[in-house]
């Protein structure tokens, strides 16, 4: 299926005819507004008003996210058209290693190739790549930004597909906010946060503890003795302190803690994880209106996962890999400079800046279990740096053409990479390998243009190259899901993207939509391809059960996703709103010698189209209900499109009330029509399933803001 653009010749067209000057008239602020104008600081690392943005950026406040069905902050999110983790599976049960996140469908595995921000510090696992999203309760977001599109020309690696900005509460004086939440499968949780601010300081504490015994991730029919549901509790706890020495400088500290345990729905397997960190970050005002701004930042992680390889029947198991200790450190610091010119008829805003980030991570596991115990060990790890210098330029000629110009270089290095494997009786060398030191030099440019041929009216162009490198754990750690093995693979090089995008923005008093159409071409990008079905010894993964299959994490030669994604948000008054939004995306394989079958197969978990729509109501009291559908098209679980994952809609209903000035209860359904959702299909035909029926409610209590 191919891009329609026609439809974007005639959107273009449409919007700058005199019959949009009725739907889409002067939105100057009046008492009849309905509109909560955002600000953006995501798109070009300054502030500005979200009709100002050249890119495809979507607002989410508060409200917008409280208003989902969703326990978790990734499930929030998939209200965004294109938003989503490798897999259908929520974070609340789903194995970390599948909880990247891809937009427009670019990623063909686990990985993120979109970077996420909380609060200006990458989020991205240093060791993986993916996402701990439980590290984000969602009560404490006051807003997300989602900026799609190739964004490595201000922010680097991962930035790949575009870029996704967390803000938590900031601190003001005074506030208090407790929210208890309790609902089926044994869910709960509790979050509290507490803020001051004097004069020259202020801190901000909170802290959130969640539990759930879960569900079962596998189709009923499939089930033996063995599968139980998969439960997750985790804890997370923050502090943050802030200094103000004077009008034009403030300083932030903040530090976390983080840790989690996961059953992942048999008795042998789970996961758990502890994690610290630290960050620092200066603003300063200097003269001419220039502003500097400095971070740093440090992430210490300890990770540990169990698989197992279960008999046909699924009535028993036993131990298949022990993942007992992964510990992964990252540190990183940023040093950027803003500066406006005012030229008369020729604004003018400069961002400069440069980024260094170090990241180190070794695995220790056993492996081969035999009798009663593991007959083998592997160490598997390396180091990473990552080093970039960025220039933009933006020059707004008058209120209605704005041109960007950008541009990035990254020095990526790959260190003392090494496997080694060893018998643990007698500490046998059965494998030792220490692939050469790499490094790589990518340079990523971006050309934007907006323009304003009305007030209410804009039409985006935007050119861009962006870049991924592979991670510690692609370069040189194997990992298994049941009976299917992946393997790392040392020789892996950097993907890169090449992007064009059109698009028009329609802003009205009571109407207001995007749409946007986009080319986008991944050469080398890194995909689990499969090279043989088991059972048997089958290199480089060696014994793969029956059942199973044999998987290497290789570069592909291209892949190519064009499509197109709308988004429409219909305010008639006050208290009721209508939006809906769809991305058709056609991911495809497009050159892979190695692998000439690959050729014109999908990327996996891409579905070609999704869609979102959703009605609510807000009375004049504060009662609030929200309805929101979303709709995914079938999509393949693997490389070959031999495992086809049916299409699905769910529903979700919320609704809240105040009591009082301080006080809001709410009751939310998930997947209100308890619809089967598959997630996942083995080489032996297992379908694993995503989040049933849930239901859960509880209150919220606030001081101050």
């Amino acid at each position: 299926m191919r891009l329609p653009l026609w439809m974007a010749v005639a959107v273009f067209a449409l919007v700058g005819s005199p019959a949009a000057s009725l739907a889409f008239e002067d939105d100057s602020p009046t008492e009849e507004d309905v509109w909560r104008e955002s600000i953006v600081v995501s798109a070009s690392r300054a502030e500005q008003q979200e009709a100002d943005v050249a890119a495809n950026v979507t607002v989410l406040d508060a409200e917008d996210l409280q208003r989902t069905a969703a326990l978790t902050a990734d499930d929030a999110l998939r209200q965004v058209p294109g938003f989503s983790l490798f897999r259908r599976s929520s974070s609340l049960v789903a194995h970390p290693t599948s909880q990247g996140v891809s937009l427009r469908g670019i990623g063909p595995s686990g990985v993120s190739r979109t970077l996420v921000l909380l609060d200006g510090v990458p989020l991205n696992d240093p060791f993986g790549g993916w996402v701990y999203w439980s590290r984000v309760p969602l009560a404490s977001l006051e807003r997300v930004e989602v900026m799609r599109g190739g964004s490595s020309s201000l922010w680097g690696n991962f930035a790949l597909g575009g870029v996704v900005q967390l803000f938590t509460e900031s601190p003001t004086t005074g506030t208090f906010s407790l929210m208890a939440e309790a609902g089926d499968h044994q869910t709960g949780q509790l979050d509290v946060s507490a803020g001051e601010r004097w004069e020259r300081t202020s801190l901000f504490v909170s802290g959130n503890v969640f539990d759930t015994d879960g569900f079962h991730v596998l189709r009923a029919d499939q089930r033996g003795s063995i599968d139980i549901p998969a439960f997750s509790e985790h804890l997370n706890g923050g502090v943050r302190l802030g200094f103000y020495p004077g009008d034009s400088i403030s300083v932030s500290l903040r530090g976390g803690y983080f840790e989690e345990d996961r059953g992942n729905g048999t008795p042998l397997t789970g996961n758990d994880t502890d994690a610290v960190s630290f960050s620092a970050g200066v603003v300063a005002s200097g003269g001419g209106g220039a502003e500097w701004n400095g971070s740093v930042f440090a992430h210490d992680q300890t990770f540990a996962s169990r698989f197992s390889s279960q008999a046909a029947d699924r009535n028993s198991e036993r131990p298949a890999l022990d993942q007992f200790d992964v510990d992964s450190t990252g540190f990183g610091l940023g040093l950027q400079w803003l500066r406006s010119f005012d030229g008369g008829e020729v604004g003018q805003l400069i961002t400069a800046g440069a980024e260094f980030r170090r990241t180190d991570g070794t695995t220790l596991e056993h492996y081969f279990f035999s009798g009663d115990d593991f007959l083998n060990r592997r160490e598997a790890g390396g180091e990473q740096s990552l080093s970039g210098l960025f220039l933009q330029d933006t020059l707004d000629f008058g209120e209605r053409l704005q041109l960007q110009f950008g541009a990035r270089v990254d020095r990526w290095e790959s260190e003392d990479g090494f496997r080694l494997q060893t018998r643990r009786s007698t500490g046998a060398v059965l494998r030792d390998e220490r692939p050469p030191d790499r490094d790589e030099t990518e340079f990523s440019p971006r050309v934007s243009m907006l323009y304003k041929p009305r007030a209410g009216v804009g039409l985006r162009a935007s050119a861009y190259e962006a870049f991924r490198a592979p991670t510690i754990n692609e370069l040189f750690r194997p990992f298994r899901v049941g009976n299917d093995i992946t393997e790392a693979n040392a020789e892996l090089n950097p993907e890169e993207l090449l992007g064009l995008e059109l698009g028009a923005d329609l802003r009205g008093r009571r109407v207001r939509g995007k749409l946007t159409a986009f080319w986008n071409q991944v050469d080398d990008p890194i995909a689990n391809v499969t090279l043989a079905l088991g059972p048997g010894v089958i290199a480089p993964c060696g014994f793969t059960p029956g059942g199973g299959s044999c998987r290497q994490r290789q570069n592909l030669d291209r892949t190519e996703i064009v499509g197109w994604e709308a988004e429409f948000d219909v305010r008639p008054n006050p208290h009721w709103r209508f939006n809906v939004s769809y991305l058709m995306s056609d991911a495809e394989i497009r050159r892979a010698p190695g692998h000439p079958e690959l050729e014109g197969n999908r990327l996996a978990q891409v579905p070609e189209s999704q869609a979102v729509a959703g009605l609510g109501y807000t009375s004049s009291r504060g009662f609030d209900v929200s309805i929101l559908g979303r709709y995914l098209d079938e999509q393949f679980e693997d490389d070959l499109n031999s495992r086809e994952l049916a299409a699905v809609t769910t529903v979700g209903l919320a609704i809240s009330s105040p009591v009082g000035d301080r006080w809001n209860v709410f009751l939310r359904f998930e997947n209100l029509f308890d619809e089967e959702v598959e997630v996942g299909e083995s080489a032996s035909g297992l379908v694993a399933i995503g989040t049933p029926f849930l239901v859960h409610g509880g209150f919220r209590f606030r001081l101050g803001r």
